[in-house]
Order: C-alpha cells, then structure tokens, then sequence
C-alpha cells in the first residue's frame, strides 16, 4: 500500500483548493469517536468500481510519509458496511481520553501490516484512515477524477451520482485557470514518459471548451481584442467553477469566434503550467 486516497465533492474540492489545505471535520457517522468531537481527514487506500459515495475529486497521498513521526491506533471495525470498515487513527498527539488502542503494524495480526519498510493493506476490506492533522496540498502526489456513486452520496444527496467526473474536472480546472492558484500545480502534471498535463487536466479542458459554447464553432460575440478576451474568458471560467453554468454560457458567448477562445484558452493554460494542452494541439 503505497497511497491513500481523499475524494470529496467538488465544491469542497474548491475550497480545498482556495486553503492550500485539506482541513479536518467533525465525524458524523456511528463511530466510536464520534460523542468526543475529534476532528479528522478522512483517507482510504481504496478504490471503487461502482463509484465513490464521497464525490468525484481525488487526492492521493503517501501513506508512508502520513505516518511518518505519527502513532497508528486502532479505532474499530465497522460491520455495516460490506465490505467491513476497518478503522485507525493517525495522530502524534495525546489520545488517552479516547476510546482507541495503539496499533503495530509490525506485530499486530489485523489488516494493515509494516514489514521490510514496506506498508501492506488487507484489500478485502475498506480501509478508513483517520488523519489527527491538516493535510498540506504540498504533499498531495496527485489529483484525479473519479466515479460518483450512482445510488450512494455522504453528503445525502448531489447532481453527480453516476457522474464520471469530468464536469469536476472541467470546474476545478477552470477554477485553477481563474484564480491563477499554483497550490495543486505539481499533482496535475505526470513526468513518465515526458513532463505533460495529466489525463484530469486534459478531461477538464475538454469539458471546459464544451460547457462554455466553443465545441463546433458556435461562439460569434462582438469581442475580439485579445484584453477583452482574456477577461471574459477568466470571467467565464470562474463563473463554470462556482457551477453557474448559464451565466458562464453566456459570458463566453461574447468573444468572437471559437477559434479566439482556444488561442487564448491554450495561451492561458501554457502561460500557467507552462505546458502545451494536448487537447486543445490536437
């Protein structure tokens, strides 16, 4: 077990995004530690073929660098879930007021394991990593795109059940694009084979240039200078982040052609990653 995983939604992603940070939360399930008011960020080694019920946006960690200086405890075991939850807390602070037992990884017989340096996960289980501290974007090695869930959602219920991801994709781009924000730029560029965006970033230019009216040429506004245009375009993309996509329609609806928008589309992409769009090349 290399990494562990955050998804969440993707307005929580953005502010995620806007505090450099992942924050910790109240837990609000069945869990034992509930009644004592810990505040936790929520990680898994897993991944779902179905969807996650968390949202569409991920952020993977190290695992190995998480628990580095920290102590493992065990939380409890979760039998309403199928597959069983298995839970542990993850902190280096004082937890003696709290119903949890501390846990060696290279003694213990349960499902997380250490052995010759390396981390192992019973993968027949859901692994449920409770993290005592923010997490830093710094340290987050990569950011994705995933499935939602068609039937299941944490938060009680959103517009992206079953959802692929790439209207996330598309938002939190256009969101990084907008507010010129660097706090997530190194997790969305891969280096093998070459240094290029990766395939979310790649799936959000897509989505971007479809929910703003660009696919088949359709944009006929009266901007055409390049200031006009860079503005409307920010404009625009900010109004897709914040899920306001009529509005982000028509402001985009102002620049003259489509063949503009791409120019300054991928000019704003370079001039941020200072990396080429694929998409918008090919």
């Amino acid at each position: 077990m290399d990494v562990v995983h955050h998804v969440t939604h993707t307005a929580s992603a953005l502010r995620i995004l806007e505090d450099g940070r992942i924050s910790r939360g109240l837990i609000y399930d069945e869990c034992s530690l509930n009644a004592s008011r810990t505040t936790v960020v929520w990680l898994s080694p897993n991944q779902w073929y179905w969807g996650s019920r968390y949202g569409n946006v991920e952020f993977t960690f190290a695992f190995k660098d998480l628990v580095k200086g920290q102590k493992i405890y065990w939380v409890e075991a979760q039998k309403g879930y199928n597959p069983h939850a298995c839970r542990f807390l993850i902190t280096d602070q004082d937890v003696k007021h709290l119903p949890v037992l501390l846990y060696d990884a290279s003694r213990e017989a349960g499902p997380l394991r250490y052995a010759e340096g390396l981390w192992y996960w019973n993968y027949t289980y859901t692994g449920e990593f409770l993290f005592h501290d923010v997490l830093w974007l710094g340290d987050c090695q990569k950011m994705d795109f995933i499935k939602h869930h068609a039937n299941y959602c944490a938060i009680g219920g959103c517009n992206d059940k079953g959802k692929e991801g790439d209207n996330a994709a598309g938002r939190v781009i256009a969101y990084v694009l907008s507010r010129q924000t660097a706090a997530i730029d190194k997790p969305l560029i891969v280096t093998d084979p070459k240094k290029a965006l990766s395939a979310g970033v790649e799936r959000g230019v897509a989505r971007i240039c479809l929910a703003l009216g660009a696919v088949g040429k359709k944009l006929n506004g009266p901007l055409t200078s390049i200031a006009d245009v860079d503005a409307t375009l920010r404009a625009a993309l900010l109004q897709y982040a914040l899920d306001e996509p009529k509005a982000a329609l028509e402001t985009a609806g102002l620049i003259s052609s489509s063949d503009l928008f791409y120019e300054r589309l991928a000019h704003m992409i370079n001039q941020h990653f200072g990396l080429k769009s694929a998409w918008l090349a090919g």
